[in-house]
């Protein structure tokens, strides 16, 4: 059970805390930074992908997707304030995961559907069912993940030290290959289908269509180890910040006595 290690059994992942790359002030800087860029995604989103597509209920879509980066934008702009994130520094790191799924997983997928949808010969059936074949490919790797992060963590794979570093380096590796067979067989799967039913007109429709999908991939590959760091950060004072910006000592503060 993952509640049976302690917080050295995670050290490995605190490097980004270490090097400051995500600290508190770095991430409040990032959130600032990242809001016209939500919007610009939206506006891509529903005045371009959108303007001519067949996907259905784009205006159900829209309506929940502005909402959703209107409240992600409120809490930017929030846990950039640091009165706020020096004592909230775990929810800050949550708005983060959030707000980078928003705009690299989410975005680029509906993007992707939308342009699909833009297609001669696309229908509101053959786009349900490729809709329902990339969520499921995009699900299978998130499960696959899941169980490589947790055999990497019951192995050590993430504690400190060059017996352990080496271990992970070697198992790391070879903890790979299912995703990526995952990966690529759910594609060629996805490529199969659209080619057959939903042919697309020119090279740019297809790079804009598979591109923003492999983006969005790529983010929920990266998502349990996110999950996994906002665990940290509930459970162990030492993925935490002081309200002087100093990350906490790994050998003296542990939660989990």
């Amino acid at each position: 059970m993952i509640k049976k290690l302690k917080s050295h059994d995670y050290a490995v992942l605190r490097k980004p805390f270490e090097s400051g790359r995500q600290s508190p002030s770095n991430l409040a800087g990032i959130l600032i930074v990242g809001i016209p860029f939500l919007w610009l995604f939206y506006y891509l989103t529903y005045s371009v992908a959108a303007e001519m597509t067949i996907f259905p209920n784009v205006e159900r879509i829209k309506s929940i997707q502005f909402n959703t980066t209107l409240i992600v934008s409120i809490l930017c702009l929030i846990f950039a304030i640091p009165i706020v994130y020096k004592k909230l520094g775990w929810v800050q790191y949550v708005i983060n995961t959030i707000f980078s799924q928003l705009i690299f997983c989410v975005s680029p997928f509906i993007i992707a559907l939308f342009i699909l949808g833009q297609q001669e010969n696309a229908s509101r059936e053959s786009l349900l069912n490729f809709t329902y074949i990339a969520l499921a490919i995009g699900f299978s790797i998130f499960i696959v993940t899941c169980i490589r992060f947790n055999l990497l963590l019951r192995k050590g794979a993430y504690r400190e030290g060059s017996s352990k570093d080496k271990l992970r380096n070697k198992f790391e590796k070879s903890s790979y290959l299912p995703i990526v067979i995952v990966a690529s067989t759910g594609l060629v799967l996805l490529l199969q289908y659209a080619i057959r039913t939903i042919p697309t007109d020119s090279i740019e429709d297809f790079t804009l269509i598979y591109l923003p999908l492999i983006i969005s991939y790529m983010m929920v590959f990266v998502l349990p180890e996110q999950l996994v760091l906002i665990y940290c950060k509930l459970r162990f004072k030492a993925f935490n910040f002081n309200s002087r910006g100093y990350l906490y000592d790994l050998e003296k503060t542990d939660l989990n006595h």
